[in-house]
Formats: C-alpha cells, sequence, structure tokens
C-alpha cells in the first residue's frame, strides 16, 4: 500500500474507526473467554494442590506395598514347584489303595507263615520220632567193631 496523505488519512480515519467498532463485538466476546480460561486455569491451580497430598499418600502406598516384591518372588516359587506338587499331590492320592494292597499282602503273608509254622510244628514231631525210631540203631552201632 502506497503512503497516505494527511487528507487521505482523515478520509481513512472514519473507515478504520468504524472497522475497529466492528471488531468491538469480537474483542468482548475474546475478552469473556479470557475471562472464562482465567478461571479454568485457576481451577487447573486448584486441583494441582490435591497433587501435593497424593504425593505423599503415593510415598505411603509404595513404602506400604515393598513387601510385594519379596511375596511375587515366593509366589513365583510356588508357580515354578506347582507341576512337581501335581505329581506328588497324584502320588499320594494312590496311597490309600498302595496301603490296602499292602494290607491285603500282608494277610497273606500272615496265613503262609501260619502254615509254615504248623508244617515246622509236623517237622519237627517228625524229626522227634526219626530220632527216637533211630537211637536203637545208634546203640548197636555203638557195639560194633569201629562204631564210636
Amino acid at each position: 500500500m502506497a503512503p497516505r496523505l494527511p487528507l487521505e488519512r482523515l478520509l481513512y480515519l472514519p473507515a478504520d474507526i468504524l472497522e475497529g467498532l466492528r471488531l468491538l463485538p469480537k474483542i468482548a466476546e475474546n475478552t469473556e473467554r479470557l475471562q472464562e480460561m482465567s478461571e479454568a486455569i485457576q481451577k487447573v491451580g486448584d486441583d494441582t494442590e490435591a497433587l501435593k497430598n497424593l504425593e505423599k499418600d503415593m510415598s505411603d502406598v509404595a513404602e506400604q506395598t515393598a513387601d510385594l516384591k519379596a511375596m511375587d518372588q515366593r509366589m513365583a516359587n510356588i508357580e515354578e514347584a506347582m507341576p512337581v506338587l501335581v505329581e506328588v499331590q497324584q502320588h499320594l492320592a494312590r496311597v490309600p489303595d498302595t496301603l490296602e494292597n499292602l494290607n491285603s499282602s500282608m494277610d497273606q503273608l500272615t496265613q503262609l507263615l501260619e502254615r509254615l509254622m504248623r508244617s515246622l510244628d509236623g517237622l519237627n514231631e517228625g524229626v522227634d520220632s526219626l530220632q527216637q525210631a533211630v537211637r536203637p540203631l545208634g546203640r548197636l552201632a555203638d557195639r560194633l567193631p569201629g562204631g564210636g
């Protein structure tokens, strides 16, 4: 735009004033928005005051949950041992059946031992009878030459 002469300035001055007056509602609207923004910023400032308390509370939470790391490690160890524990549990579940089989086998063994004892008693009686029967032969053998 070319430089204006003083007379031209006077002609344009009312036009500039009119243009400025037309902008007044926009300026008023923006000023109102500035007030709303200022209030919103103040509210944000008020809300950030709570962050100071939150920081202290979070420190307390961190302090109180410090043991969770150790618990987490213990839980990981338990989780790692679970397959072995499950296998042991399966074996333990079979223990009653095994004990029942063992009890049954013990009953059979007891019966066999009782029969063996009876057989040994019979054998003992047989050996006693045999000794009594052979005794006269032993006396006779002692009397023979070379016997003794």
